[in-house]
């Protein structure tokens, strides 16, 4: 099964293959993916236990590995740090520069102003024109009014005293209802002093104008004209003094932040933190989670090297101690990369799916789907290694990635079971079956676990509920996986030989039309490869369908083969040297095998075309040769070989031999039967056929005891019916006149 397809033929046991290294590279390769994925997995339960919620119940016994502190949770953190900045007052700088060239341009304009109305030498159209020259955006009505000296004087002392009162208070850009950044009280520097000040004392520009017009009223009562004029110069004159210092008061909130306390409690070593079954209070969880962090951090710093190195050691010993078995019980997988591949594939896939479950998104180690691998095992190879791996598989999910310890009954119950759900799979719906029967396992190995340990309802009714999303996830990946791996490595299933098996696929239709006798003598070879694999325990399925595949290549020149010989015509082989007869009968192996290939025929139907002759002479061929030539070797009247590798192909190789032996019985009673089975059976095991089979002597036994039945039913004898003996006499005379 081992074998590459880039040879026609398997080589011959003593011929050395020039692919080893290219074979053990692919082992090593396996080997460093499964250490490098272990050596990759993070952290596994030992971290993930703490992630609980208040309200949960404790699975276990928490007691503190070391002291810690018991940090607030993170949304109460955050609240408060939020809440100490928000008290900071923001800050604001009153600046004195812009006060002062405010005012000092005033005063210019005062003086200039005072100067053009006092003026005696102009006229009271050239002082408008001067004072509207002044640079101060006045109306016609505003200039004339300024124009006028006693106004003049008077509107011009309340503005300066004016502008002097808002700027002493201070005067900021904007404010909204009434708050500066959100707040009624700021802390306002000037100079080196700084001081809380009240928001509602200082000024926006807004409310400087509205001070303003209340200034004017007071000081012009009934004057609007006056007072208009006052606005329209004080106007230009207003500006923010007080300005937001952003980077201090973002400095002092931060600071503000980082002085509120993250700790509430402390923990002491070998403090209990919660006992199992217990429900979670909010302050425990904060213990738990504060453990978790410290833990993580304590990881990351100073564990960064052993973990991995511990996993890979742990990784290395499943896979000594898993080929080990195989090497031991089951030499023909051990040898076989491929199916060595396909169990390292469900082995990343199980890990894979257990770190995403557990480890990052925190659920139940119940729902872990470790049943897959011995649905896809058993379904593509056999019940022995199903077993032996998913046992080795759930220890080494369980240490590799530190999970719960109730997690290696669940799924050891579970693989079991799995195992022995497929042990005969027919039908896809099969795997339904295969669900429930899972389901039920898994349910009761969670509840024996939990009412052994006195679980609370709730809890109990959970992990049953994980339970089942475990074995529903089981048989929806493997049904996934199945046609991956076999179409990967090169596997079979039960599912794909039953569609082999359909008598109306083309080529078993073209056997059936141009090579009928080659066609019976498979469908009767398939009846005896069934009954005997199943008396052994093998797979009757395979030996049936590779019955039916196992002479396809006859078809290239069936009129070469006795089966297909018409009895009134003379053999062809006849007129044939025993060398050309024994080439053309040989020939009938390689072309089967590339009709196989491009039958695109799964590998272990297609090693049966080579197999089931082994390494056989051609007796009838060889004994003609020497009577032509003593010295005829007889290597070159051998079929090539291999002998058969697997029970199955042993199987057919003796169901081929025993069945065309049969057809030369003259009085096949049971008794000649019988011994002709038994001739046919110690000639293969004399000739050493067999010795690579792994058959024993009590399979061979019950192999010879499966075949008597059906050959015995195939020749059993009918009574004669009564004949009217005139119509039998009439009979014998038509015969011997259309013979003349």
């Amino acid at each position: 099964m081992a074998d590459s397809d880039s040879t026609i033929l398997p080589a011959l046991p003593d011929k050395r293959r020039s692919w080893r290294f290219r074979y053990y590279a692919v082992r090593t390769l396996i080997v460093l993916i499964l250490l490098a994925l272990a050596a990759w997995l993070p952290v596994g339960r030992n971290i993930e236990k703490y992630r609980v919620r208040v309200g949960d119940i404790a699975r276990e016994r928490i007691v503190a590995p070391f002291a810690f502190r018991v940090q607030k949770d993170e949304p109460t953190l955050r609240r408060e740090q939020q809440s100490a900045a928000a008290s900071v007052p923001p800050r604001y700088v009153s600046d004195a520069r812009i006060a002062s060239e405010s005012l000092s341009r005033y005063a210019t304009f005062q003086e200039q102003a005072l100067r053009a109305s006092l003026d005696p030498d102009l006229s009271p159209g050239d002082r408008v024109t001067r004072l509207s020259a002044l640079g101060v955006p006045l109306s016609d009505d505003g200039a004339q009014g300024l124009a006028q000296p006693s106004v003049a004087r008077k509107v011009l002392r309340e503005v300066g005293a004016s502008l002097n009162e808002l700027y002493t208070a201070g005067v900021v850009a904007e404010k909204r209802a009434g708050l500066l950044q959100g707040h009624r009280t700021v802390n306002l520097s000037e100079g080196e002093v700084e001081s809380p000040r009240a928001v509602s004392l200082l000024y926006d520009r807004h409310e400087a104008l509205e001070f303003l017009q209340r200034r004017a009223e007071a000081a012009f009562p009934g004057q609007p004209r006056n007072i208009g004029l006052m606005l329209e110069i004080a106007s230009p004159f207003v500006q923010a003094n007080v300005t937001y210092d952003q980077a201090e008061t973002e400095f002092r909130r931060v600071t503000a932040q980082g002085v509120v306390p993250t700790m509430v409690g402390f923990v002491a070593k070998d403090e209990l933190i919660v006992d199992a079954n217990q429900r979670l209070d909010a302050q425990t969880v904060l213990k738990l989670r504060s453990l978790r962090d410290v833990e993580m951090a304590r990881r990351n710093r100073s564990e960064f090297l052993y973990p991995p190195l511990a996993r890979m050691l742990l990784m290395l010993l499943f896979i000594a101690a898993f080929t080990s078995y195989l090497r031991m019980e089951l030499p023909a997988v051990a040898r076989d990369n491929a199916m060595l591949a396909m169990f390292a594939l469900l082995t990343a896939v199980v890990m894979a799916v257990a770190q995403v479950m557990v480890n990052t998104l925190g659920m139940s180690e119940f729902t872990v789907p470790i049943a897959l691998a011995p649905l896809v095992v058993a379904s593509l190879i056999e019940k022995r290694p199903a077993l032996v791996f998913t046992l080795l598989l759930a220890v080494a999910v369980t240490t590799i990635l530190e999970i719960r310890t109730p997690f290696v009954p669940v799924a050891v119950m579970g693989g079991v079971t799995a195992v022995y759900s497929v042990a005969r799979l027919r039908h896809r719906w099969h795997f339904l079956r295969a669900n429930l029967t899972i389901a039920l396992a898994n349910l009761t190995a969670i509840l024996a676990w939990d009412l052994a340990r006195l679980t609370p309802f709730e809890m109990l009714a959970k992990d049953a509920t994980w339970g089942l999303l475990n074995s529903f996830l089981a048989t929806s990946l493997a049904f996934m996986l199945l046609p991956v791996a076999e179409h990967l490595f090169g596997l079979t299933s039960d599912i794909t030989l039953l569609e082999l098996s359909d008598l109306n696929r083309p080529i078993l239709k073209r056997m059936q039309l141009e090579a009928h006798g080659t066609y019976h003598h498979s469908m009767i070879v398939g009846s005896l490869v069934e009954a005997a694999a199943e008396a052994i325990g093998a797979n009757g399925l395979l030996a049936r369908v590779q019955a039916y595949y196992h002479d396809i290549g006859k078809l290239s020149k069936p009129e070469y083969y006795a089966e297909n010989e018409s009895p009134a015509l003379r053999s062809r082989h006849e007129r044939l040297a025993p060398s050309m007869s024994t080439l053309i009968v040989r020939s009938h192996i390689s072309d089967g095998f590339e009709m196989a290939k491009r039958e695109r025929l799964p590998r272990a139907v297609r090693d049966a075309i080579p197999e089931h002759h082994g390494t056989m002479v051609m007796a009838f061929f060889y004994h003609k040769a020497l009577e032509l030539d003593a010295n005829a070797r007889r290597e070159d009247y051998c079929y090539p070989g291999p002998k058969p590798r697997s029970r199955e192909t042993a199987i057919l190789m003796l169901a081929d031999g025993v069945e065309g032996a049969s057809r030369a019985l003259a009085d096949p009673t049971p008794s000649r039967i019988r011994g002709l089975v038994t001739r046919i059976i110690d000639e293969r095991i004399q000739e050493g056929q067999l010795e690579q089979s792994g058959l024993t002597l009590t399979e061979l036994a019950r192999i010879r005891e499966a075949f008597i039945p059906v050959l015995t039913a195939r020749f059993h004898v009918r009574a004669p019916y009564p004949e009217d003996p005139r119509r039998r006499a009439k009979l014998e005379a038509d015969l011997r006149r259309e013979s003349t």
